[in-house]
């Protein structure tokens, strides 16, 4: 089950680094709290979609208040990102707020938790880690004070988020993220939608709903990875998707990869690897 669990993880990575192109795309365009707002309604509208078709049960008030508590995290963390992504260099933002990410609830599930890692699994995340790190490290223009503050709130946001989440999807995975989207797009939506042309929306409709189903897919993925590893090895594979933002900015904008980040991709694969073999 561990090969499935980060199965799970690298297909969110996927997902979340393609979410991050096409968002950070629009931010640049229309700026960050329309991109955040749309793409939460976005996400909210396809779980409604799940919830419709599957008919689960009522969730408790525990899975209820876990899932809002990392909206909140989570809502924070993202329209910090995209704010960060709209003003600085897309491929550092990217790679601190997935250190960052990965870190926080690597040292609750270890510290807190009891989670327990085997000596393959202790190095894979380490090159995970390394991995991202180097990611930053492949571009050449640096972050001012604000593009870093807000990168660094995202990873708080999101590290949260993990740890949340982890929590809440333990009874009903599919209204834990029900309940975290649905706070998210509240939250967000009160900010920003009544400052929002409804040109620039429509305008960029493609890029903020790609960015908000990208999104919510790999949340539903981790969330699934939650049931099979530890909620640190869940965070430190799926925080490798700045790997996937870099190759996306390569394949759409045809922007040259760095040595630095192709040695952060190997990097990432043998981390990937010793993961998977686990113990």
């Amino acid at each position: 089950m561990l090969g499935v669990g980060v199965g799970f993880g690298v297909a969110a990575a996927l997902a979340w680094g393609m979410g991050d192109f096409a968002g950070g795309l629009a931010a640049k365009r229309i700026g960050a709290m329309a991109v955040a707002a749309g793409s939460q309604l976005a996400g909210l509208a396809l779980l409604g979609l799940l919830v419709v078709a599957l008919h689960p049960e009522a969730p408790s008030a525990a899975t209820v208040l876990l899932g809002a508590a990392g909206g909140v995290c989570g809502g924070l963390g993202l329209a910090a990102l995209y704010r960060a992504l709209a003003i600085g260099n897309m491929g550092i933002v990217s790679a601190l707020s997935g250190v960052g990410s990965a870190a926080i609830p690597l040292a609750v599930g270890v510290g807190l938790q009891g989670d327990v890692l085997g000596p393959f699994q202790v190095l894979g995340i380490g090159c995970a880690l390394v991995a991202v790190a180097a990611a930053s490290g492949a571009t050449t223009r640096g972050l001012g004070r604000e593009s870093l503050l807000l990168a660094g709130l995202a990873a708080l946001g999101f590290g949260l988020w993990f740890v949340l989440l982890d929590l809440a999807s333990e009874q009903n995975r599919l209204w834990a993220l029900v309940a975290s989207r649905g706070t998210a797009a509240t939250l967000i939506g009160i900010v920003a939608l009544p400052r929002i042309g409804r040109v620039a929306l429509r305008t960029n409709a493609g890029l903020i709903v790609t960015a908000g189903v990208a999104d919510v897919s790999a949340n539903g993925l981790v969330v699934l990875a939650f049931a099979l590893i530890p909620v640190g090895v869940v965070a430190s594979v799926a925080g490798l998707y700045p790997l996937a933002t870099m190759l996306m900015a390569r394949v759409v904008l045809h922007e040259a990869v760095p040595r630095l980040g192709m040695v952060a991709i190997v990097v990432a694969i043998a981390g990937i690897v010793l993961i998977s073999v686990g113990g």
